[in-house]
């Protein structure tokens, strides 16, 4: 299969989420990317480890590459593992760069500067580089921010988005779980690599991208509030889950434990439509008469709603409003969304074999183009996997330099790497493909 990117090569510099899920969307799209990473200051994913582990002295190799998100950020690339900070690390690294046509980071800016990876020492290495980097705050430090360290989810109250969220009578709910700066500037980083590439196909130069996660994140979600204040002074603020332009718009109680459903009337049709379910007493209530009257009357109308939905499975409610026009749909779960029938079917979940696992699970990629659609090869790689492979095949280094770099402590590979063992769900991970997948296993 010809894949879009067959041939480019990325170095990469990243951590967590920002660049690591952008060189994975480039991966599954034919990419060679090689994640740089080190031992001594390792990727957060690498240290969160997986809980079926912990305990277990024997498999404790195993911790740093058992994170779900190594597969989720990593599938398909290459770990290389140098210590950055060593003078002879650096020159090894500046050795595969020089063979590279993208560099793609979110640490600091000023942290790659001390690296000698900022962009003019990059482009010595390799003029028509497509240098694309993520920091919090952009690579500018004439900017009043450019000092801050920023990780994704501090940047949601930063943004605003924290007092957006919740409800008008209670502090602010956040969304520390989430760091949606992260997955909103990969996704720009990924488009901005792709622009890059064929810029220098155009006009054989190079390009500085720089991704402002902090700026990506207002434009995205704050824009229209941002807008709004400049015009007419309005400070919005939180309104929990209604809806600042019809009623009702919000999640109502079900039967069952936890169990919710969302509904959104946003016209006098399907006002209607709800009135043919519901009490037969909205229809006479002139407090919801119209929708003016009913954003007038929204706490009440929200309490007789509430009081109506717990009578029924959010499941059963959801199918009924639908028949009838009405917006409506389960609050799902993550449980819900594993067994989600459209999640399955459109082959959403990867199973891919890894060095470290004999399968390893992670999402798929939503974009499918019908003549190069992309693949998945291989899980996320083990920390140091691929460091003779890429230094001695890429970079051109002899196998002695490269073992001097690691009995030195500045290079490693794969720790045990003949320590292979099977996840929890290995004996029931037939489940999340419907349609007869290969067995990976014998990729």
């Amino acid at each position: 299969m010809v894949r879009l990117l067959d041939g480019v090569k990325v170095f990469e510099v990243g951590i967590a989420i920002a660049s690591p899920n952008a060189g994975r969307l480039l991966a599954h799209h034919g990419a060679e990317v090689y994640k740089i990473e080190s031992p001594t200051s390792p990727d957060i994913v690498r240290l969160i480890g997986s809980a079926w582990l912990r305990d277990n002295e024997e498999l404790a190799p195993v911790i740093p590459d058992s994170s779900p998100y190594v597969s989720e950020m990593n599938a398909d690339k290459k770990s290389v593992a140098l210590d950055l900070k060593e003078p002879e690390a650096r020159a090894a690294a500046s050795r595969l760069l020089a063979e590279c046509d993208v560099f793609l980071a979110n640490i600091g800016a000023r942290a790659l500067a001390e690296l000698g990876l900022d962009y003019d020492s990059v482009t010595e290495l390799r003029p028509d580089i497509v240098y694309v980097q993520l920091p919090g705050f952009g690579s500018d430090p004439e900017a009043p921010y450019y000092p801050f360290v920023a990780w994704g989810p501090n940047q949601a109250p930063l943004v605003g988005i924290d007092d957006l969220t919740g409800h008008a009578d209670q502090e602010p709910a956040g969304i520390a779980t989430v760091a949606p700066p992260d997955y909103l500037s990969s996704l720009h980083a990924a488009f901005c690599t792709l622009t890059g590439l064929e810029q220098r196909d155009r006009t054989g130069e190079g390009v500085h991208v720089d991704v402002s996660q902090f700026e990506t994140t207002v434009s995205l979600l704050l824009g229209p509030y941002v807008m709004d204040h400049a015009l007419t002074g309005r400070t919005q603020s939180r309104v929990g889950n209604r809806s600042l332009w019809y009623a009702p718009e919000g999640v109502y109680p079900c039967r069952g434990e936890e169990r919710w459903i969302a509904i959104s009337v946003e016209d006098d049709e399907m006002w209607e439509g709800l009135l043919s379910l519901g009490p037969v007493e909205w229809a006479d209530d002139e407090r919801f008469a119209t929708n003016e009257a009913r954003l007038a009357n929204a706490d009440v109308l929200d309490e007789a709603i509430a009081a109506w939905t717990v009578g029924f499975t959010n499941t059963d409610l959801a199918t009924r409003l639908q028949g009838v026009g009405v917006a409506a749909h389960v609050v799902a779960t993550n449980e819900d969304i594993l067994q989600d029938s459209h999640v399955m079917e459109s082959g959403w979940y990867q199973a891919r074999p890894s060095s470290r696992f004999t399968r390893d699970l992670f999402s798929g990629y939503p974009i499918r183009m019908s003549e190069t659609p992309g693949s998945w090869e291989r899980a996320g790689p083990s920390s140091g996997e691929h460091t003779v492979e890429v230094l001695t095949g890429v970079a051109g280094m002899s196998e002695d330099e490269v073992a001097k770099l690691i009995d030195d402590g500045l290079a490693f590979t794969m720790d045990h790497p003949d320590l292979r063992v099977d996840r929890p769900y290995e004996n029931w991970l037939h489940v999340l493909f419907p349609h007869d997948a290969p067995d990976t296993r014998d990729l």
